[in-house]
């Protein structure tokens, strides 16, 4: 138990007591720990608030001066258009049975670079790379199983050994095609994602 000074009187009144023994005067009630957590929030609040519109005006200044400096520019050069670089797919996949989760992600589709004849006029394809928790994989997709020359037949699949160019870089490489399948897979997935990554384009010979 604690002592303090009664306001009115000046007498000594315990801290436990509801009013002064001497003078009737009553104990200021004590503020709560619910109280002072709700008073700490609505502090909290009111200084994220005035950041954000810190922050906020910050990032309009900077947007006027860029367009400024972009406005003085453009007055003094010819504008260049920029084309944006395509964008690739990305899709999941769960197998009903096993329950097995798989993910995908795919380039936009293209055409053939020298048109062929029919049934091969209308091909077009694109790049893939799937995942599931144990394995990642590299492949190329048709609209149509491509019955290709020059491969060598193996139990089950075929195997190519053909030519790619990433960018302006051509090198060998080594693919499979299971019989009769619209997928063609690189061997080495790690490397050719790598390729991927530092690449804007790739010419597949077949």
């Amino acid at each position: 138990m604690a002592l303090v000074t009664c306001q009115e009187c000046g007498e000594e009144v315990s801290t436990k007591a509801k009013a002064c023994p001497k003078c009737g005067e009553k104990a200021p009630k004590k503020t709560s720990l619910f109280t002072w957590l709700v008073l700490l929030f609505i502090i909290f609040v009111v200084y994220a608030a005035n950041q954000n519109s810190t922050l906020t005006s910050s990032y309009s200044n900077s947007k006027i001066k860029l367009s400024d400096t972009t406005n003085s520019i453009n007055s003094e050069t010819p504008k260049k258009v920029i084309s944006p670089k395509p964008s690739w797919a990305t899709s999941t996949s769960k197998d009903k049975m096993t329950g097995k989760f798989s993910a995908y992600a795919s380039s936009p589709t293209v055409y053939l670079s020298k048109i062929m004849s029919f049934p091969y006029s209308d091909v077009n394809s694109w790049m893939g790379i799937g995942c599931d928790s144990k394995n990642e994989w590299v492949y190329f997709g048709l609209n149509s199983a491509p019955n290709l020359t020059k491969d060598e037949t193996k139990d089950g699949y075929n195997l190519i050994e053909t030519r790619i160019k990433w960018n302006d870089q051509l090198e060998n490489v080594t693919l499979t095609q299971d019989w009769g399948a619209k997928f063609i897979h690189f061997r080495n997935d790690s490397s050719v994602m790598s390729k991927i990554v530092a690449s804007s384009s790739a010419l597949l010979e077949l």
